[in-house]
């Protein structure tokens, strides 16, 4: 191969690569977790509750097939009430009330990386 050859590969390669980096940049984001990161503490289990954690509402994920750990929240705004989420943090955990109303949240990761997100 020549110099010229090997000098438009390396070009068309660099190009590809650009306009892929460039077409994933446009690609929408995933969604954050509902539970703030810490420094230094991973979380390390996400418990979703209709209303305040006291009342002990614990909410469990629908089982309608369309994916699993899935949590249909929509009908607790419908009645006034509003979701909590509890994030642990090994010993220590942390409420999120989820003031705005969203429709499903979204369990992921395992028990190794749990994250939790709702729109």
């Amino acid at each position: 191969m020549s110099s010229n050859e090997t000098a438009r590969l390396v070009a068309a390669l660099a190009a590809c690569c650009l306009a892929t980096a460039c077409a994933g940049a446009d690609a929408a984001r995933p969604a954050a977790s509902v539970c703030p990161a810490r420094a230094g503490a991973a979380v390390s289990q996400i418990d979703l509750f209709d209303g305040d954690p006291a009342d002990q509402a614990l909410l469990a994920p629908d089982d309608d097939r369309k994916g699993r750990n899935t949590y249909s929240v929509k009908g607790v705004y419908d009645a006034g009430r509003t979701l909590t989420i509890r994030c642990h943090y090994g010993a220590a955990s942390e409420d999120v009330k989820l003031a705005k109303p969203v429709a499903v949240c979204r369990y992921t990761g395992g028990d190794r990386q749990p994250a939790l997100t709702c729109k």
